[in-house]
């Protein structure tokens, strides 16, 4: 059946955090949602406490899968949705009771394809009142490309991150979340801001961003870490695709601090990442006569490309240090 809003909730070893997530989404003062709870293959309890959702409610739509990972989670709920709009919730969050009245009542009033709220970290264990009810906010509006533009502004993460948005459905027609990457969210963000006509940002804080000590977030440096400059790269190259030269500039502006960051990080700390580092290395040699002409820039920093192109490890120990600590 139809609704306004499909909310999709991946679930993956979160028993202890998934009732209080569910319970904040079927206790919003918004009705007209379906939630899709997408039971990722977990091996604790996540299957049972879907399934009894689903009796008690019947706007819990519920999929058990094989584990894939948050972005085959999220893919799989796209795929059963009938809203006319798409949220997202991590399992381990929880949200104000009035989100998506809030987020739906703007875009509605403003025809904006997508609207964002402000977000609250919060401890484990930390009480909040997510039922306050006396909600001020002046809206803010932007044009896709002035949106692309906050990606590098004061409100960057917060135009990154899907869980607190509301998105038009048309927004994911040939798009989905890549598979098999952390940082799922820098992949799509970009993609997801062009395709709009309208974003809106509301300055409140409406949904309530768990800090886990065990989350992916907060474990120790991977491989998988190196998705992040991935992700940036292709953000490099999407700019560079639809003709945005200033965002592209910005773009690599972020990317390359980052690269070197990772970069050095992956191979001082983790063994047998040569091979990717490697791959890494010629896509940056590649991009190498792009990012000279990069005016956020100074020359030293492009001398010190060209000596990382010829010897990485020369670049490390003559170089990065000085342009860590610039005299």
């Amino acid at each position: 059946m139809a609704c306004e809003i499909s909310i999709i909730v991946p679930a993956y070893k979160v028993e202890n955090y998934l009732n209080k997530c569910i319970d904040s989404i079927l206790g919003q003062t918004f009705k007209d949602f379906e939630l899709i709870l997408v039971n990722d293959g977990s091996p604790d309890h996540c299957r049972e406490i879907c399934d009894e959702y689903a009796t008690m409610d019947q706007r819990v739509k519920v999929i058990h899968k094989e584990n894939g990972g948050l972005s085959s989670a999220r893919n799989a709920g796209l795929k059963i949705a009938k809203g006319k709009y798409i949220a997202f919730v991590d399992s381990d969050d929880y949200i104000h009771f009035k989100m998506y009245e809030v987020l739906y009542s703007s875009a509605k009033q403003n025809s904006s394809d997508i609207v964002i709220c402000d977000y609250l970290k919060v401890k484990e264990g930390e009480v909040i009142n997510s039922n306050e009810s006396n909600l001020r906010y002046k809206e803010e509006h932007y044009t896709n490309i002035e949106a692309l533009n906050e990606l590098y502004g004061n409100k960057g993460v917060k135009f990154v991150v899907v869980w607190n948005k509301l998105f038009k459905r048309h927004l994911f027609d040939n798009l989905e979340f890549e598979e098999n990457k952390i940082h799922e969210d820098e992949f799509i963000a970009h993609q997801l801001l062009y395709k709009s006509s309208k974003v809106t940002y509301i300055p409140i804080q409406l949904h309530f961003y768990l800090q886990r000590k065990n989350s992916i977030t907060q474990a120790g440096f991977c491989i998988k870490q190196l998705d992040f400059i991935i992700a940036y790269k292709e953000r490099v190259k999407f700019f560079m695709k639809i003709n945005q030269y200033d965002l592209q500039k910005k773009a690599e502006y972020c990317y390359i601090p980052l690269f070197f960051k990772y970069y050095y990080k992956a191979k001082n700390e983790v063994p047998n990442s040569n091979k990717e580092l490697k791959r890494l290395k010629s896509e940056f040699c590649l991009s190498l006569f792009s990012f000279l002409k990069n005016p956020y820039f100074i020359k030293k920093e492009k001398i010190g490309w060209f000596i990382f192109t010829i010897n990485s490890s020369l670049f490390e120990n003559l170089v990065q240090k000085r342009l860590s600590n610039p005299s």
